[in-house]
């Protein structure tokens, strides 16, 4: 039987307690991977986050939390740090920090530009920088970056996100050249629309929510699984041949809804 097997991987998720997050944590850890989560710290997420980490533990696996502020380079090398002096390594990285508000470019300050960008982009910089010298040095590493379909389409609703989700292309792109040859691949999953408390916000009755799935050629919104399962795939021996792609999870969406 096919299977993916990430048995003595150790994993960084960097955003990995909610949505497609908490999907990609949970698949990290049914492969068999030691993983390791940030989140924000919020208070009112305590509950979510419990459940998360325990019923990872029922089913067996090893995962571990850690409260970080994507946008404190310093904080997010000294969490590299202390992993990598209690596992001795990090195989895997995975960058999924995020946030985003659609408004108009109107209604977009300065202030907004520079917040949204540094927390969709600058973040993943940051982890990146962090792992890279341990991957090096190991002469192994995979990397998988959460895009967005906004990178085809404009789609989203802000400026910033969807420029922000594009600058990961040149990440991408920059890593798959310095790095290949030392045995550190990269590849983007870029999403669309998912079931995660952002989107139900956004599509907030049964009506909406009716219409938004019409607009999917498959017939339905996708899930954080749909997600998790490329990112475990890519992660993988099966994704080892694969390098510097941006694959679209988008249920056709955003080519065939026409």
């Amino acid at each position: 039987m096919l299977s993916i097997d990430l048995r003595g991987r150790v994993a960084l998720i960097l955003g990995g307690s909610r949505g497609i997050g908490a999907g990609i944590t949970r698949a990290m850890c049914q492969a068999g991977a030691y993983t390791v989560f940030t989140h924000t710290g919020n208070p009112k997420n305590r509950g979510r986050i419990d459940m998360l980490v325990e019923g990872i533990g029922r089913d067996g696996g090893s995962v571990e939390e850690n409260t970080l502020d994507a946008l404190d380079p310093e904080g997010t090398k000294k969490l590299v740090d202390n992993i990598i002096g209690k596992l001795k390594k990090i195989d895997i990285l995975v960058c999924n920090v995020g946030r985003n508000l659609a408004r108009t470019v109107e209604e977009t300050t300065v202030e907004d530009w520079k917040k949204f960008v540094d927390i969709n982009l600058s973040s993943v910089y940051y982890g990146v920088k962090a792992v890279i010298p341990h991957m090096v040095e190991r002469k192994y590493g995979r990397i998988i970056l959460i895009g967005s379909s906004a990178v085809f389409d404009g789609g989203g609703g802000a400026i910033d996100y969807a420029a922000a989700k594009a600058g990961m292309t040149g990440i991408m792109k920059y890593l798959c050249r310095v790095y290949i040859k030392k045995g550190i691949n990269t590849n983007i999953v870029h999403p669309c629309v998912i079931d995660t408390d952002l989107v139900r916000g956004r599509y907030s009755t049964e009506e909406m929510w009716q219409k938004l799935s019409s607009q999917i050629p498959v017939g339905r919104v996708g899930t954080p699984e749909d997600i998790a399962g490329m990112v475990a795939y890519l992660a993988s021996l099966w994704g080892d041949y694969i390098c510097g792609q941006e694959i679209l999870l988008d249920g056709g969406r955003t080519m065939f809804n026409k």
